[in-house]
């Protein structure tokens, strides 16, 4: 645990992985803030819209049509209001394919993410293992060589068609597997790579659960997304 680790190349990928996603997610999080604050402004441009608009037919009539220059740009300023309401609109609309698109790149990143994490840990778990087995105390292979002479001798297990080297195998795996577990976890903060890999599949908050599963639903949304673009560039070129 304590022997110096160098960084193996998959721990190098998840560590790019992990990066890009959170990336990623940080877009996605911009565009839906941008969403928000455009609704946001969306709304008191309709209200401004709404007002100005009540004022201006007022003083209209009050003025039996007489436009001054004080009402002329009142009828400008509500003009305005209604024309950066419809601006938000179509804006919004594009935000929302956005947002989308985002959530579909944060889907394949979240799936390179726990796909390297489980390379990494698998990877830093295997090394470990074989460095055990080459560095088995003899005391341990000593004992597990007259265990196999006492099962022998004395067998654990009933049974003719037994095997005693499965029968210690299973015996000596068991016994150091409970072992192992009984260890508190904190001993696996010993290895620096492995605090940085983590015990744990990556959680990845705010990923579309039922989009992240599906390749079918992320293939019909990407085509989704594809022909609803088209239609607002064909909108924006009339």
């Amino acid at each position: 645990m304590t022997t110096p680790e160098q960084k193996p190349a998959s721990l190098e990928c998840f560590e790019k992985a992990r990066t890009e996603h959170t990336e990623r997610m940080k877009a996605y999080n911009g565009i839906c803030a941008d969403i928000v604050r455009c609704e946001r402004e969306q709304q008191t441009a309709i209200q401004a819209g709404k007002e100005a608009e009540s004022n201006w037919r007022t003083r209209f009539r009050n003025l039996r049509g007489n436009l001054t220059d004080e009402l002329r740009a009142e009828h400008s300023q509500r003009i305005a209001s209604r024309e950066l309401a419809d601006e938000f609109g179509e804006l919004l609309k594009e935000l929302a394919l956005d947002k989308q698109e985002a959530m579909l790149k944060c889907c394949g990143s979240g799936k390179e993410y726990v796909e390297s994490h489980r390379k990494a840990f698998t990877g830093f778990a295997d090394v470990h293992w074989q460095s055990a087995l080459r560095n088995v105390s003899p005391s341990l292979l000593w004992a597990i060589k007259l265990r196999l002479r006492r099962e022998g001798l004395s067998p654990t297990f009933a049974g003719e068609d037994r095997d005693r080297i499965n029968d210690v195998a299973y015996l000596v795996g068991e016994a150091l597997t409970r072992a192992a577990v009984a260890l508190p976890d904190s001993v696996l903060k010993e290895a620096p790579l492995l605090e940085n890999i983590g015990l744990h599949r990556p959680a990845l908050t705010g990923i579309d659960m039922e989009l992240y599963t599906s390749p079918l639903r992320r293939q019909k949304l990407a085509e989704s997304i594809r022909a609803q673009r088209a239609k607002l560039q064909e909108g924006s070129q009339k």
